[in-house]
């Protein structure tokens, strides 16, 4: 390694951190209920959620409830490492990873290990609290937010799992496939994008 790539990697280790980007999804909804319907309007938190709910749908009722228990967890942890003042740019690349990995083991339509699509929402689960902290200063307001965004994005991929689990006709189950995959290629698309710049 020459001497000036030594030089930008030290700068870039003594570089401080950036400020996490915030934001508001519809303007003038905030607290708790702008939290609850943040999951279902951004399309990275959204498409990540169907994809797990896909993949928790194949799994039987006892591994479903551990994934999303595991979910649960990951989430509070997130809130409070926000409130810790934990903060991060990239935390919507964790989300599309999970969406990548859970929609393609979906398109198996096949019971897997719970240890498999609980490794997959832990960090996505984390990282999608990360990447949903509002343009607000108050703590409080940030923290009944993220309690939203936590019970909005369980409620969502819970009512997708439960979608998933209930076929009543073999298209049905060859329809969540297809759907897996297509979140798997959408994620994988705008994650290669967003990795690009």
């Amino acid at each position: 390694m020459n001497a000036s790539r030594i030089a930008i990697i030290a700068l870039g280790l003594l570089a401080p951190p950036q400020a996490a980007d915030a934001h508001v999804v519809i303007e003038g909804v905030g607290g708790f209920p702008g939290g609850l319907i943040h999951p279902l309007l951004v399309p990275a938190h959204a498409l990540f959620l169907v994809a797990l709910g896909l993949l928790a749908g194949q799994q039987t009722a006892a591994h479903r409830r551990a994934v999303f228990g595991v979910f649960a967890a990951a989430s509070v942890a997130a809130i409070l490492a926000v409130t810790l003042a934990v903060a991060t740019n990239d935390a919507d690349i964790m989300v599309l990873a999970g969406a990548a990995l859970a929609g393609l083991l979906a398109t198996t339509g096949r019971p897997l290990p719970t240890i498999v699509p609980a490794a997959i929402a832990a960090p996505a689960a984390g990282a999608l609290m990360l990447d949903s902290v509002p343009a607000v200063v108050s703590t409080s307001e940030t923290l009944l937010a993220l309690a939203g965004t936590a019970l909005g994005a369980i409620l969502l991929s819970a009512l997708v799992a439960w979608i998933a689990a209930s076929p009543r006709y073999p298209w049905q189950r060859i329809g969540a496939r297809i759907l897996g995959a297509w979140a798997a290629a959408s994620a994988i698309l705008v994650l290669a994008l967003r990795l690009a710049k």
